[in-house]
């Protein structure tokens, strides 16, 4: 009786740590064959893309459309690149659902079918990520970004059962696993193997701290190319074309569209040299600088909002959305001084 008791005992403790498991996996016939497609549509550039305001505030709708109008007529479409809709660098925090879900609208419409278009629907508030997620769909999105929910500090099985929840809210929509450890969870892999069960969540947008974190980045790679078509997040373009990436987020592409197709095209062909010596002139520096904008103000927006207008590919973004402020004139200064020094075309040098 005594040793059935302790049995029991361990029984339940075992299932109480036991790990959360997806309930309706799907088959690996039809993962492979969804992730071969894919593939062949998550690849280029992957452009977080900016959200414009009026000078009173409100979104600017007619400059989002020539925005997103302008980058496909840049070159960016299918096969050479994804839009990225009202996520961080188009200030999705700062915006109220209804502005979400009307920007999203624009963007969509814009884009007319020639480029894939992901919506970032993260929330803290599963219901708002389940709303935003259905929206897409119905609109018309190619895929949405989910990332855990933030300010507590997500569970394994916390991450596995939201990705289930949105999985299983939407018919169609591919799903983004946005790995976020900055909010505190750094997906194991064995979690992001578990997410993989599911039959849409075809791509992984990735960076992680995991230590040694350059080892663990690769090796992450390695074990998940089979699982996701990965865009890179931790400006590697080059080596995660190599080891079978699919596409890298850029927003110099906002700013130079010919210098991140340039260097889609030196990878795709094969031309790792050529692709890394375009990385180190333009892409490393600029990250550079972004950084040490970061330090001035919050959101990615600022400096690539003051690029697009100094290099005349916009006369207004309209004023930054709280917090985000305006760079400072040193910073602006500086900025130029590199837009100019990496080649950036439409600006011009200060005069002496």
């Amino acid at each position: 009786m005594k040793f059935a008791i302790i049995a029991l005992a361990f029984a339940l403790a075992s299932a109480q740590n036991a790990p959360y498991r997806i309930h309706q996996p799907v088959s690996q016939e039809r993962k492979s064959q969804l992730l071969k497609e894919v593939k062949e549509k998550v690849r280029g550039v992957a452009l977080p893309l900016l959200t414009f305001y009026q000078d009173d505030g409100t979104v600017d709708h007619a400059g989002m459309a020539s925005y997103v109008k302008q980058m496909i007529a840049d070159g960016l479409v299918e096969g050479k690149g994804v839009i990225l809709a009202v996520a961080s660098g188009g200030d999705f925090p700062s915006l109220s659902m209804e502005e979400r879900k009307a920007t999203a609208k624009t963007v969509i419409d814009a884009a007319n079918g020639s480029v894939p278009c992901f919506l970032s629907v993260q929330e803290s508030h599963l219901a708002a990520t389940l709303e935003l997620s259905k929206y897409a769909e119905a609109i018309g999105y190619y895929g949405i970004q989910v990332s855990v929910p933030y300010y507590w500090t997500t569970s394994d099985g916390d991450a596995i059962a939201w990705f289930e929840a949105v999985h299983n809210a939407t018919k169609s929509v591919i799903i983004s696993f946005y790995n976020t450890p900055w909010e505190s969870y750094d997906a194991p892999v064995e979690v992001l193997q578990e997410v993989a069960k599911l039959e849409r969540v075809r791509v992984l947008k990735f960076y992680t701290n995991r230590a040694p974190q350059t080892f663990r980045w690769a090796q992450t790679l390695t074990q998940l190319r089979d699982e996701f078509a990965i865009i890179d997040n931790t400006l590697q373009p080059v080596f995660n074309h190599m080891m079978g990436g699919t596409a890298f987020i850029s927003h110099l592409a906002s700013v130079w569209p010919k210098n991140q197709l340039d260097l889609q095209a030196m990878l795709e062909a094969g031309d790792y040299t050529g692709a890394l010596a375009l990385q180190e002139k333009a892409l490393t520096p600029w990250y550079d600088f972004r950084v040490k904008a970061g330090a001035w103000t919050s959101g990615e927006a600022p400096p690539v909002k003051a690029a697009l207008v100094m290099s005349g590919r916009a006369k207004t973004t309209g004023p930054m959305r709280a917090p985000s402020r305006e760079l400072s004139p040193e910073l602006l200064k500086e900025l130029k001084e590199l837009l100019v020094k990496i080649g950036v075309p439409g600006v011009k040098p200060d005069a002496a």
